[in-house]
């Protein structure tokens, strides 16, 4: 599973360097869904969308920046 960050209007991936990338290999990679939400709004990207692409499947699911993806791993980790 690999996540990004995508601008829903121009469909560009936000890349290193505050710069934005056509091709998702050349993306940002964030290591989930919560450091790439954390990532968005400490940025003031409210444009954009959260990428999470399945390779295996070849699957590509965006969704809306939410700020309760911020404490998705905190909620799992103090229910267990």
């Amino acid at each position: 599973m690999r996540v990004f960050l995508r601008n829903k209007q121009t469909r560009l991936y936000r890349a290193a360097s505050n710069g934005w990338a056509a091709a998702s290999e050349e993306a940002l990679p964030f290591t989930s869904v919560r450091h790439a939400a954390r990532f968005a709004f400490d940025e003031k990207l409210p444009e954009a969308e959260i990428v999470v692409r399945y390779d295996l499947l070849e699957q590509e699911v965006a969704v809306p920046l939410l700020p309760e993806w911020c404490d998705l791993d905190e909620r799992d980790s103090a229910a267990a």
